[in-house]
This record gives structure tokens, sequence and C-alpha cells, in this order.
């Protein structure tokens, strides 16, 4: 810091005097001062173009690293940044006819803010030069400029700190920059008035003696009577690295922040000059506040400057500390949401998330098109009550893809099914990862993992026909409804279509089932299964009970299966909080399915599904819903014998289920007023899709010796997941299964 007034070729460094005849100095510093006369080329039209070379050009900008910031739009519109320094060079490029600039006032009583040395200019461009293709850009290119001239002379004494600080809070300014500094405490009268309302932000260089607190004012914001809106700033180098001539964070870390401020390129006389100095580093800090408040213009002053603080990337010693205090402003990290997520309706439920949670897997009722929840987003809250826009639909519409292993992998229960027979009356069935490798239409083979347990399943009927089973794995549908006949295994592969449909809600499932001979090929069973993740507490669940009734005879079986469904979920679906999918739901469900042997080697097979899911509570956004019924069905043809002994060929049409009726309504922020209140409109969610999926399968499998097997599939999925404009899927694999 200059003790003295001196002036450089570059920058006038003016000395303030106060009432009390101690010198003081602003602080900028005149080394590396340089006019770069290439930028000096006449204005373009304004037009923000990030990337060009004015962009090159703009020092501060390139170390912020703002570009991305500025090309979303956030340039600090709106927001009015008073500058008490030295003036602004009107002929400048960066502010000729530039109608940011306002009229501003001198601490004399009269208007001219005319610059009397440079340094209030270089100043004004950091914060707010014009971005409009040429020259440089400022942090906040968009900002308001209000100057506010307390130099009129070499020295300016206490009395225009305060009375400058006084006319730029009563003409609205949301940021001061005060880019300035003093060796004993100045400007306190005003800055104590100015700091009451919280509303306006006073950034305030650090200064320039290498000294280990900063200068007054800065000092200041170490002040209770501060909290918080008083934010002092130390300069840093390129590499982020504390400059020599800064004053360091002190007694005063808690309210510091450090921002470039060495060889920093910016307007200067009617030109352009490279200077140095905390007096460079205070306006990014000015800037950046502007872009924070023009973005959320409700938030109070102690608001941004914690936001700014708290979101400062660490330097030196782990946390704050007594060089860099918070550490180097991080612009990108201020407009990010900090701590949690809050939804809000408007009858005042609240539901939180917390940045820091587990993500959790979120889905659309699986009866629903994804397409229904596309245009669904809501504005949602950070911890400072920041708006954000949450595409809650993009994190719904999850698209399912079909794969190889989706449409291979169940053959693999359905081969032991059919061929792990121990006794007439009883199997047991124990399945792993054998070696075994899919081959995709890529040519991709993929081999699973030997030895891994994948599921496991057994079966016992004893000689009066009462009969037991229980398993994991996901596998009930092996041992419930038809795959439990006498003509289960003529059925196998094909149980996608004889299944109950509700089965697919809880997967990954245990079970268990008895069952009980009646008279005239009738008996009945009673089944229980259970979602492996009913344990825990931010997952899906499912509970399902069942009562069956089969009539079997030697050619034929029909089955009626009634499901009822207890759900953390819906239908398949699940979200966090706000969206109201994790609550608990209930479905009634009755599938008919039916198998006939029209012929020695042939088999026909058919089911028709029909569900009923109670209507939702309100809950997170989620104001209710109606009724949801659900409809599906399939139909196949299984031959056995065709081109070898034991080996099978189906074809299947299956329909999974759709709902046919149903809504869902959110009560959703659709913006936020400039004062922070919410504004809530309904959306209707039709769970109706605009398409009824059907799936066709071709499936060929093939015992080729004792312990081995082939299987080839095709498929192709028309309308996947009930939407019209989905594109169709087919897929073609093949697979060969060894036992050990």
């Amino acid at each position: 810091m200059q003790t003295t007034s001196s002036r450089t070729a570059a920058c006038a460094a003016h000395a303030l005097r106060s009432r009390h005849a101690a010198r003081f100095a602003l602080h900028a510093l005149a080394s590396a001062a340089l006019v770069y006369a290439a930028l000096q080329e006449a204005r373009a039209q304004a037009v923000f173009s990030p990337g060009t070379a004015e962009t090159w050009n703009s020092t501060t900008v390139q170390q912020l690293n703002l570009s991305a910031v500025h090309a979303r739009g956030i340039l600090g519109s709106g927001i009015k940044v008073a500058v008490l320094d030295s003036g602004i060079n009107l002929s400048n490029p960066e502010f000729a006819g530039n109608a940011r600039v306002l009229a501003g006032w001198n601490v004399n009583g009269s208007g001219d803010v005319s610059d009397i040395s440079g340094h209030g200019t270089h100043v004004a461009g950091i914060i707010a030069a014009a971005a409009d293709g040429s020259g440089i850009y400022g942090v906040a290119p968009g900002a308001k400029l209000l100057p506010v001239r307390i130099f009129n002379s070499a020295t300016a004494s206490d009395g225009d700190i305060n009375r400058g600080l006084t006319y730029a809070a009563s003409a609205g300014a949301r940021v001061v920059n005060l880019s300035l500094s003093a060796t004993t405490a100045t400007g306190s009268t005003a800055l104590r008035s100015i700091t009451t309302t919280d509303q306006v932000l006073v950034v305030i260089a650090a200064g320039n003696r290498g000294a280990a607190d900063p200068d007054w004012p800065a000092r200041y914001a170490r002040e209770s009577w501060a909290a918080g809106r008083i934010v002092a700033v130390g300069a840093v180098d390129a590499n982020r690295q504390i400059a020599a001539f800064s004053n360091r964070a002190g007694d005063t870390a808690n309210y510091f922040l450090v921002a470039p401020g060495v060889n920093i390129t910016s307007s200067y006389g009617s030109g352009y000059g490279a200077m140095s100095g905390t007096s460079m580093a205070a306006p990014a800090v000015s800037g950046a506040a502007a872009l924070v408040w023009g973005y959320w213009p409700y938030l109070r002053a102690s608001q941004v400057s914690a936001i700014l603080l708290n979101t400062a990337d660490d330097l030196g010693a782990p946390g704050v500390d007594a060089i860099y205090g918070h550490g180097m402003l991080n612009v990108n990290r201020a407009l990010a949401p900090i701590g949690s997520f809050t939804y809000r309706a408007a009858n005042g439920r609240l539901v939180t998330v917390p940045l820091t949670q587990r993500p959790v897997a979120t889905s659309q009722p699986k009866v629903a098109s994804p397409a229904a929840f596309r245009q669904l987003s809501t504005q949602v809250f950070d911890a400072y009550g920041r708006n954000f826009t949450s595409d809650e639909g993009d994190q719904l519409s999850n698209r399912s893809i079909s794969t190889v292993e989706m449409l291979m992998g169940r053959l693999d229960t359905a081969m032991d099914t059919a061929v792990r027979v121990l006794g007439s009356e009883r199997r047991l069935l124990t399945l792993s990862a054998r070696a075994s490798g899919v081959l995709s239409r890529h040519g991709e083979l993929q081999w699973n993992q030997p030895a891994q347990p994948l599921a496991s399943m057994i079966q016992l009927r004893n000689p009066g026909g009462l009969g037991f089973a229980a398993g994991s794995g996901g596998y009930g549908s092996q041992a419930l409804g038809l795959m439990d006949s006498r003509l289960a295994p003529t059925l196998a592969g094909a149980e996608s279509i004889v299944a109950n449909p509700i089965l697919g809600f809880a997967p990954a499932h245990r079970f268990a089932s008895l069952s009980t001979p009646l008279a005239g090929g009738l008996s009945t069973r009673l089944g229980i299964v259970q979602s492996k993740t009913v344990t825990s507490q931010d997952g899906p669940s499912a509970d399902i009970g069942l009562v069956e009734v089969t009539y079997a005879r030697q050619d034929m079986a029909i089955n009626i299966s009634m499901a009822n469904l207890a759900e953390r979920g819906m239908l398949g679906g699940y979200s966090h909080g706000g969206l109201g999918l994790s609550q608990s739901t209930g479905t009634r469900g009755v599938s008919v399915s039916g198998a006939w042997r029209v012929a020695r080697d042939w088999m026909l097979a058919g089911s028709y599904s029909l569900a009923t899911t109670g209507a939702p509570q309100a809950a997170g956004l989620l104001e209710g819903g109606t009724t949801i019924e659900s409809v599906g069905y399939g139909v196949g043809l299984i031959k056995s014998d065709t081109w070898r002994a034991g080996d099978r060929l189906s074809v299947m049409l299956n329909a999974p289920l759709r709902a046919r009726s149903g809504t869902l309504v959110y009560e959703v922020v659709s913006q936020v007023t400039e004062d922070g209140e919410p504004i809530y409109t309904d959306q209707l969610i039709n769970l109706k899709g605009s398409a009824r999926e059907l799936m066709t399968e071709a499936r060929y499998l093939t015992r080729l010796s004792p312990n081995a097997w082939l299987t080839l599939a095709a498929a192709y999925r028309l309308h996947p997941d009930h939407d019209a404009q989905a594109r169709p899927e087919s897929i073609v694999g093949m697979r060969y299964a060894l036992s050990f």
C-alpha cells in the first residue's frame, strides 16, 4: 500500500485524508500497467458473445471461469452497483453511450463523476464493462453502475466516505464497492447505518501493505454490527497464490475472500490497461454479488455474502484460515444449490432432501408411459431459499431398454425347472451363475461370474396332493399359477404369458405357497410374496398375498389368481418424498390364465389381467389422484419336438399391464416473484399411455448334451413403455449354458 500520494504513468494512487490528518491511499498498484491500443477498436453493437477475443482479454472473467455463467444469461441484470472511487471516464468505449452507467453523484454536491485518475474506471470495468464483442467485459456485464466520486483531489476525508456511502444506499445500490484502504478507522458511521437494513452489501478491498490483518474500513467486516453485510477482499495471482502486496485475512478471516488481483486488464482512461492490487480483487467480488442478486433479487445482503463465503475454494490451511479466510471466490459454486432442496406446496407441506443424501432411484409407475411425466417440473429451494428449476419429469421418465440379458435371463429358470426334477412328486431347484455366455447381435460375448448364487426353490407334494413351495431370487412365478400344474413342463419359457403380472412389482422377492387339492380337478393355493428390499428404509418394497384356484385336466388347465399388493411405491414406481411416489399404496388384481393342448406337441396359452390401485394420498407436491385401473394380456403358442427330440419352440405376444384410467395431480411452483413468493400451479398427469406396448417373442430351446443347452431368442417391442412416439426395439440373442 502507498502511504503517501503519488502518481505513475498508468494510475494516480490518490491519497485520502481523514479528519485526523492521517494519510491513506487508494491501493491500486501500477505494476505492469499498459494501455492496449489494439483494444481501442470501434465498438460493435452490444451483443454478448463469449468465446471471442473479448473473453480472452477479460482477465477476471477468465480466471473465475465465468464464460459458462454468462452464456446461461446470468449477467447481474438490473442490480445497481455503486463504485465509490475517483469517478468513471465516460469516454471509455466500455461506458460511452452505455445506458447501464447511471448519472451518479459527487460528494461535493455536483454531478461531476469524470475520472480524475483512471482508478475508478478500471474498477468499474472489472465489475460491469459492456459485453459487446470487443475490448473486455466485466464480471456482471448486465449490472448498472452508479459512480460516486469521493475523490476530488489527492485526498478525501472520512466525511467524504460517509457521504458517499449514504448516497449510494439512498440511490438504491444493492452492492457498494470500496477499492480503498486506510491504516486507521474510517467510514464507520455510514457503514453502521446502511448495513442495518440487510439490503446493501459492502465489498471492501483489504489493502496492499502485506499486513497480517485487513486495513480499514475492510476490517469492520469482523464487527458484530456488520452482521455479515461487509466482505473484505484480498488479492491472489493467476496461480491462486496470495499476492505479496495483499493484506491477509487475519482477525477478519470469517468475512474474508480472495479474488484475482494481479495484472488485471480492464478499462483505463479512454482505452485499456493492466493494474494490480486488492482494488482489482474487490470489484470481482462485487460483480459476483451482482450475479447472485440478479438471479435471486429477493435475497438479503447477509445471505449473498454467506453464499459467496461458503462456496469459496479452500486455499491454504484447511478451513477458514488467517491468510485466505474462506478462500478463492468461486462464482460457479455460488450459483449452484447449497445444502438441501426443499419442495414447497401451497398448503404448507414441505419436503427437504439434503444434497448430500444418497440419490434415490426414481421411476414412474410401470403401468404408465414416461411421456406422461415429461413436462413435470417445479421450483425447489436450497438452504438459502434460492429457487432452482428441478426437472422432475426427466428423473421419472426412465425409459426401459430391452437387453439381451432381459430376453435370455429367464430361460435358465424355465430350463432348470423343467429338467431338474428329483422324483415325481417333489423337486429341489438351486440356481447359480453358471459358466454361460450371451452373444448379442453386435457380436459381443458376455460371460457371467461362476458360482455366484442367484436363487433357490423347493417344491414338495405329499401323496395326498398337499403341496408346499418356497424360494428366493424372484422366481415365484415358477411355483405359482399354471407353473405348478401338470402342464408346467410344456409351459417352460412362457411364464411371462401365464404368470400373474402383479408379481412383477416385487422384484427379487422371496415367496412361499401352500396348495390343497379339491374334488373334480380343482385345487386352491395360498401364497405370500415379499420383496427382498422390504427392510430398506429408503427404497421401494412390496408384499403380495395370493389366493388361487386352479382347474386342471390332462390336456388343459385354467387358473384364477387374486392378488393383494401392498407397496412402498406405486405400481413399481418410486421417488423421493417430494413427488409422493414413495408412499404406501394398495393394489388388488385378478389374473385369469389358461393352457390347452391343441395337438400332441402343441400348447396354446393365454391370460388376461386386471388391477385396481387405490387413489394416492396427498404427499409432498402430490395433491392426490384417482383410482388407477390397469389391464394386460398375453397369448403364446409352444411346440415341442420341433426339430430335435425334447426341443421347444415358442412364439408369444405379450401386452404388459397398462393404465387404462387414472390421474395424478401435482401442485408445483411454476415461478417465483422478485419478492421470493412462489406461484403455484396444478399439473395433471394422465397415466394412460398414448399407445399399447406389445412385445412379440420367439424362442427356441434345445438340449445338446446331458449338461449343455442352447437357446436362441428374438423379440420385437412395439410402442415401448406405452409411448406412441417411442421407436420400436428389436433384439436377437443366443445363449449356451453348460452345467457342471
